[in-house]
């Protein structure tokens, strides 16, 4: 898939979460591609310490999200990955989920996420709640609940 094809699916998916609208998958596996500061006035990746906005002068050098204090047992539905895109960085949240899902799975899951930030200052660790609203196989809703 080119760059163009993952900008424009991204900026897609940006605008449908930020609407909180559903948004529709056929796919059994798939990534929702987030970037923090645009998807939420939080401060999990940008803290007030932490300039706003990651430009070429950041004093960011790296940023690592994970999904911690899975006690829920989810499952295994749900994994976060990290991923650096010029001067951004996202996290994304990786859904695989059987390819019909089955009532047992229609849930609301609460996903805890961590960022470790590594800075030229120093090193800080932020963390987030993520609800996704599971309603069946292809509709899902996802918001902030920070």
């Amino acid at each position: 898939m080119s760059s163009l094809r993952i900008l424009i699916l991204y900026i897609i998916l940006t605008i449908r979460i930020i609407d909180n609208k559903n948004i529709y998958f056929t796919q059994s596996t798939y990534d929702i591609w987030c970037q923090e500061n645009i998807l939420s006035n939080s401060l999990f990746l940008y803290p007030n310490r932490i300039r706003t906005g990651i430009y070429h002068t950041s004093n960011i050098k790296s940023v690592v999200y994970y999904l911690i204090d899975d006690n829920n047992n989810h499952n295994d539905l749900f994994y976060v990955k990290t991923k650096r895109l010029g001067d951004f960085y996202f996290f994304i949240l990786n859904i695989t989920r059987p390819f019909d899902i089955n009532r047992e799975y229609q849930d609301i899951y609460i996903l805890n996420i961590q960022a470790d930030i590594i800075t030229t200052d120093g090193n800080w660790t932020e963390q987030a709640k993520v609800c996704i609203f599971l309603i069946h196989s292809l509709d899902y809703k996802l918001h902030y609940i920070q």
